[in-house]
């Protein structure tokens, strides 16, 4: 061990160390870059019993009815003092925040016709000594194989110091606002869409879509082909190989545990053998696994991010 690394403490090390030789954990956490993050379910978990009827709205309201809400509060808001409305300005803008994050995960990728709503920073032209960053919001669109772009919108900076130094600084609200015009015009057919619906229903977040049809059949997917069972027999028909080895489910459960408290705090070994039966009945017989299912999802990110 080097000499400025530390032992980590049993307690918290969390299910990497039980997994079967070969398993890339690495594997496992870009898997989970696919799900919604954190803030996102926890403010879907929050919103039934919000008091702001527009934080309410993300339970299940449609984007399009969460927008209106949304630009009748920043309408009201701008015409009132920056002083008096501080604490209920920050309100909106996380709340329309979270609405362009919301909106902009339900955008399908990878196929002819997609969109892709981007912001970039750049440099502007001119000596770089003088010349300031500029954020651009740019709406794309694959045709064939080849991206078009469709929208270019640029927000230059203020400039404001920081201890001695000029420094670029970008109105949060005016990026928000470029974003929202350029989803309402390239994106509305998603406008009519309800917040979340593929990623969670009325249950508890244990039984969510988001867990039940998306992480334990990945992670059962992935894992199983690491995992040496006994085989038994189908009364008089041939032996076959067992589908739900404990360690398995233990496993999946204590993965998904870690990795998403918010999700899986209250998932049980009955909730994980459930979906994975569910999964079994639906699933392809030749469908990747293991490192092949590995493979193919390290592909699809390069792929989205090249």
């Amino acid at each position: 061990m080097a000499a400025n690394s530390a032992a980590v403490p049993e307690d918290r090390r969390g299910p990497i160390t039980g997994l079967p030789s070969g398993v890339d954990y690495t594997c496992i956490k870009r898997f989970f870059f696919e799900l919604p993050p954190w803030m996102t379910t926890l403010a879907w978990m929050a919103a039934p019993t919000a008091e702001d009827p527009a934080w309410r709205g993300f339970a299940g309201k449609t984007f399009r009815t969460l927008d209106r809400l949304l630009r009748r509060r920043e309408a009201a808001l701008a015409q009132r003092p920056p002083d008096e409305v501080a604490e209920a300005h920050r309100t909106v803008t996380a709340l329309r925040g979270q609405w362009i994050q919301q909106v902009l995960a339900e955008l399908p990728r990878r196929t002819a016709g997609s969109l892709w709503i981007v912001t970039r920073l750049t440099r502007g032209p001119g000596p770089a000594r003088t010349t300031r960053s500029v954020t651009h919001v740019e709406a794309w669109t694959l045709e064939r194989t080849r991206l078009r772009l469709l929208e270019r919108r640029t927000i230059a900076p203020a400039v404001k110091h920081w201890h001695g130094d000029r420094v670029d600084h970008f109105d949060l609200d005016a990026v928000h606002a470029a974003l929202a015009d350029v989803i309402r015009t390239h994106a509305r057919d998603l406008l009519s869409r309800r917040c979340g619906t593929r990623w969670r229903s009325r249950r508890r977040p244990a039984g969510w879509p988001a867990v039940t049809r998306y992480a334990i059949p990945w992670l059962y997917d992935y894992l199983r082909p690491f995992y040496a069972v006994r085989g038994y027999r189908h009364g008089p028909k041939r032996p076959s190989a067992g589908h739900y080895p404990v360690k398995l489910r233990h496993d999946i459960r204590g993965v998904l545990r870690f990795e998403r408290a918010d999700l899986a705090a209250r998932l049980t070994l009955a909730h994980v053998t459930a979906a994975i039966q569910y999964h079994l009945r639906t699933a392809q017989p030749n469908r990747p696994m293991g490192k092949q299912l590995c493979a193919e999802l390290h592909g699809a990110r390069r792929r989205e991010t090249a």
